[in-house]
């Protein structure tokens, strides 16, 4: 009876422990809100899930997200300050285009520098790792970038044909900086809603174009609207879809939870690339398939050369002027050091824009 009664105890103990344990290791789970304006249909979107799932993987479930999708959560320019506050934990977001005035270095990616994504996302996240007033402008606001994944190149589906400079006179765009000032420097009128009140904006007339990344315009269902597909004047991959983490959050963690996430975020980069080509692949094939529905076109080397001369280089110059009133950055030699990057990693480039592979696949609508 003795002995029965000491092997019950026993086993409640070990019991008791186990469930002590269990506790001990939920109450030491990180627990990481994550937001974004944007659906989880995205070729971003399938990085973030992607990184997010390596990391639960990864920790043994001792790091857990909430996704808040589609500013479910907060809009875009509220993502970035959301960091700060402790509102959010992780985001996605486009601080160039949503919080312009906040980050004004973050627009160093400006129009026209390439329409090779692959090249881009790898130069900006080598200016971030090498060039300290880069770095600096987001870590002083709370943000540590932990990878920016590319967008497409710009694109529009618009109500009526936009492939010359002077289509886009008198045009109501959504479009959000820089890429509003090289449509506003052609006479357009640049709207600078959200992606999702820009799409229903298309829909309700509100705007007569929409604009952005190739493939992100198809899947939010643009050109089922406005069946005028082009380049928008190859005015190439202008945003990037910045992951950023609370820099007092990540400072807070263990050494080892440090580690999982800059590992896994060095692996999220090259991520990024593969879905994002993938998602330009899927986007042509779905044209194809509609393709006597639509108008595509693309912006001539002689309207391209109009476009660059009016809307670009005073891009460039009001850019290095708010970097010299605004910064104590040298903005000449930052513009110098990421566009070398880019013409760098252009020579290995195996991206080809997404109009061009409609064209090569399918012809001239």
């Amino acid at each position: 009876m003795h002995l029965r009664l000491r092997g019950k105890t026993a086993g409640a103990m070990v019991a008791a422990c186990a469930i002590a344990l269990s506790a001990t290791s939920a109450a030491a789970a990180e627990k990481f809100v994550y937001a974004t304006y944007f659906s989880d249909v995205y070729s971003a979107s399938k990085t973030d899930l992607w990184f997010m799932g390596e990391i639960e993987k990864r920790s043994g479930g001792e790091i857990k997200f909430e996704k808040f999708w589609n500013q479910s959560l907060m809009k875009g320019a509220e993502l970035f300050p959301a960091l700060r506050s402790g509102a959010a934990d992780v985001v996605n977001g486009a601080p160039s285009g949503y919080n312009v005035r906040e980050y004004p270095l973050a627009n160093v990616l400006l129009p026209l520098t390439s329409q090779k994504a692959d090249a881009v996302a790898l130069a900006w996240n080598k200016l971030y790792a090498e060039n300290a007033d880069f770095r600096r402008e987001f870590e002083s606001k709370g943000a540590k970038v932990l990878y920016a994944g590319p967008w497409a190149e710009n694109s529009v589906w618009s109500r009526k044909p936009l492939v010359k400079a002077e289509d886009y006179k008198g045009a109501r765009i959504r479009a959000v900086p820089p890429i509003s000032e090289a449509y506003s420097a052609l006479g357009s009128t640049p709207i600078a809603l959200t992606w999702p009140d820009g799409l229903e904006g298309l829909q309700r007339g509100v705007v007569d174009a929409m604009t952005g990344p190739f493939d992100s315009t198809v899947l939010g269902g643009a050109h089922e609207v406005g069946r005028h597909g082009s380049d928008g004047g190859a005015l190439g991959i202008y945003a990037m879809a910045v992951v950023a983490i609370s820099l007092d959050r990540y400072n807070k963690l263990s050494e080892r939870h440090r580690g999982i996430i800059d590992e896994v975020s060095a692996e999220a980069l090259k991520m990024s690339l593969k879905f994002n080509d993938e998602s330009v692949g899927g986007v042509v094939d779905k044209l194809c398939g509609m393709k006597d529905k639509l108008n595509v076109g693309v912006t001539s080397a002689e309207e391209l050369e109009k476009i660059r001369k009016v809307a670009v280089s005073p891009l460039q110059d009001a850019w290095l002027k708010r970097v010299k009133n605004e910064t104590k950055a040298d903005g000449r030699a930052m513009l110098d050091q990421f566009v070398g990057y880019v013409r760098e990693f252009e020579k290995t480039s195996t991206y080809v824009p997404g109009f061009e592979r409609y064209l090569q696949k399918c012809g001239k609508s």
